[in-house]
């Protein structure tokens, strides 16, 4: 029965460790496509400016 309990608590811990990935990898993907709209943003401003 104790190995039944260490079994369970390690894929308590390891469902838990995913879903922290999970959290921390899209937080990730969301600030590079922000850093990616933005330098977007600037590209065209700039492209106005030196067409201009």
């Amino acid at each position: 029965m104790a190995q039944i309990a260490k079994a369970s608590k390690a894929t308590q811990k390891k469902v838990a460790y995913q879903k922290k990935q999970e959290d921390s990898g899209k937080k990730v993907l969301e600030w590079i496509f922000g850093v990616l709209v933005v330098l977007a943003i600037i590209f065209v401003i700039y492209s106005i400016f030196i067409v201009s």
